[in-house]
């Protein structure tokens, strides 16, 4: 019973680090749509962002996934 509720606070704890994680990766997703529909360059800075946010968000979802399973098998 403390495993399940260790990790559904483990769970809703990554659901909230990638909501964060995708608000900021959105913000730089917009600049980079705003470059590539005024046909300019893309700030550097702003694509590094986004693919360092990306990454992170893809370990995120390993981990939310590994942890769904674990508690899907604890139940």
């Amino acid at each position: 019973m403390l495993n399940t509720r260790r990790l559904a606070k483990e769970i809703y704890a990554l659901n909230e680090e990638m909501k964060q994680l995708e608000s900021k990766r959105a913000r730089s997703m917009a600049s980079i749509l705003e470059s590539l529909i005024s046909r300019t360059e893309p700030n550097q800075t702003e694509v590094q962002f986004f693919r360092t946010y990306t990454a992170q968000i893809d370990i995120k979802r390993e981990q939310l996934q590994k942890l769904t399973k674990q508690l899907e098998r604890e139940i």
